[in-house]
């Protein structure tokens, strides 16, 4: 059957299922991508055009004849008009919620962007009060002001989403994945353009003969899954080259596992020799300096062998075990060895007694002696460095680590915390230390941050949780599903 002089309805119904094939694709891809989570629910919004109007004037008319009793006029309009407003209403909100991932303001503003995310869908929700859903169709058919509101309210989004998505293209360097992004973001942005640049405006001015002008989005949508495809396949994805890629990969990892595994087995026993000496040197010496000296030999050794263990235990992978720490007390034992090494930079701690971080201690220790070296580098060994703590409203705590450097590179700063990637030119800077940060940082559940300070130095910031998630503190305590399964073994 055939809307008028709209397309059939089977082509709208084949339309919709590869919308959400290709959409679906995409999110199996990466199911923890918000991005990709995202991603599929802009498409599932996209598709409901053509899903209403086949059901409406397609299988809706197929089931009245049939059963005329079981759907009559009246609720086959309702179910059209409420089709019709959902992707009116939410779906330029959640296209803005896709760029907002799409630009890592996630990590950039973690303590605000749950609350915009919440707060994009608000107005969504008062059109839906004012202009109920059932009623779509009428003020579609009988109220401009209706479209004028839908309109701008549409713009507002689509042209905030696009600017976050222009910008974060403009800031990825690598062409692969800045081709693989731009793929994205035309796949989500362009129909939703489309919409508010052709649809709404006909619906708006009630140009006779053009009603069924949205149907033109689909034609954009098929280009595009094309487009997509080609894309993928040249790629190698779900093709030969990438079972043959795969299993090549599978087999350096394993050499890589057992090369590493031979590495840490021998650091673990040279460390273990010199925690040893330091440990006789401790307890021997009359000197109180050199018992001092000897004693964070020993613990900077303990701490190493602690590290080296996890990795064994856990891959590559950072294990995370948070606990409530003393922020002061961690501060202060982790500025020690700084204030006796580097006697021309100021410390200041600013912390209120008490105050404590949800956290792994051993873990964030060591992301503050990588800062706290990262700062005094930048100073030349002379300066302030200010480690500073908050407890935000929020969800969220914050360190602050403040110092009166060189800034921030003037350039690529976004890379920093990219692995490999140093400014430095000695050959024992290896470009590890911020992307090791960002790792312990994620795997606490929360993220860090770098800027300049307007009076000059760098500032990193360091947000965590203040509550742990309900599913991490179960696996801590045993109490996941199938406790027992493990035990025993």
């Amino acid at each position: 059957m055939r809307d008028g002089e709209g397309l059939p309805g089977e082509f709208l119904l084949l339309t919709t299922v590869l919308i959400w094939l290709l959409f679906a694709v995409i999110y199996i891809g990466n199911r923890k991508s918000k991005i990709n989570q995202w991603c599929l629910i802009c498409g599932l919004f996209y598709s409901v055009g053509a899903l209403k109007e086949y059901l409406y004037y397609t299988l809706f008319p197929w089931i009245a004849e049939r059963a005329p009793a079981l759907l009559d006029n009246g609720r086959a309009l309702a179910v059209y008009s409420v089709l019709t407003a959902v992707p009116y209403y939410f779906a330029t909100p959640a296209l803005f919620i896709m760029a907002l991932y799409f630009g890592r303001m996630e990590l950039r503003c973690p303590s605000v962007f749950p609350w915009i995310s919440i707060l994009s869908f608000v107005p969504g929700i008062l059109l839906g009060i004012r202009y109920p859903f059932p009623e779509t169709r009428y003020y579609q058919l009988n109220d401009k002001t209706y479209y004028g509101i839908v309109i701008l309210y549409n713009l507002v989004f689509a042209a905030a989403a696009t600017v976050l998505f222009v910008t974060a293209l403009h800031r990825e360097n690598n062409p692969k994945i800045k081709r693989q992004k731009l793929a994205i973001a035309s796949l989500v942005l362009l129909p939703g353009w489309f919409t508010i640049l052709t649809t709404m405006p006909v619906q708006f001015f009630g140009v006779t003969g053009a009603e069924k002008a949205w149907q033109g989005n689909l034609l954009i949508i098929v280009v595009l899954i094309l487009v997509w495809f080609y894309m993928v396949l040249n790629d190698g994805f779900m093709g030969s080259r990438l079972k043959h890629e795969t299993y090549k990969w599978d087999q350096e990892e394993r050499l890589m596992s057992r090369t590493v595994d031979m590495v840490l087995h021998m650091l673990k026993n040279q460390i273990s020799k010199i925690e040893w000496c330091a440990r006789n040197i401790e307890s021997r010496t009359e000197d109180g300096d050199m018992a001092e000296y000897a004693g964070i030999i020993r613990r900077s050794a303990r701490r190493m062998t602690e590290f080296l263990s996890g990795i064994r235990e856990n891959g590559m992978e950072t294990a995370c075990r948070p606990e409530a720490v003393e922020a002061l007390e961690l501060f202060r034992g982790t500025l020690s060895d700084f204030e006796k090494r580097y006697p021309e930079v100021s410390f200041e701690v600013q912390c209120e007694s008490g105050k404590k971080i949800l956290c792994d201690r051993e873990l964030v220790r060591e992301v503050l002696v990588n800062l706290f070296q990262n700062s005094i580098e930048a100073m030349g060994e002379k300066g302030r460095l200010t480690v500073r703590y908050t407890e935000g409203r929020g969800r969220l705590s914050c360190i602050r680590i403040l110092d009166t450097g060189c800034g921030l590179p003037g350039q690529n700063r976004e890379q920093i915390f990219l692995p490999y990637y140093t400014t430095k030119e000695s050959e024992n800077h290896w470009g590890m230390g911020l992307y090791y940060c960002q790792k312990v940082l994620a795997a606490h559940g929360g993220s860090i941050r770098a800027k300049d300070r307007p009076e000059g130095g760098a500032a990193f910031l360091l947000f965590f949780p203040r509550k742990r998630k309900k599913k991490e503190r179960n696996r801590q305590h045993g109490t996941e599903e199938n406790p027992g399964a493990d035990r025993g073994r």
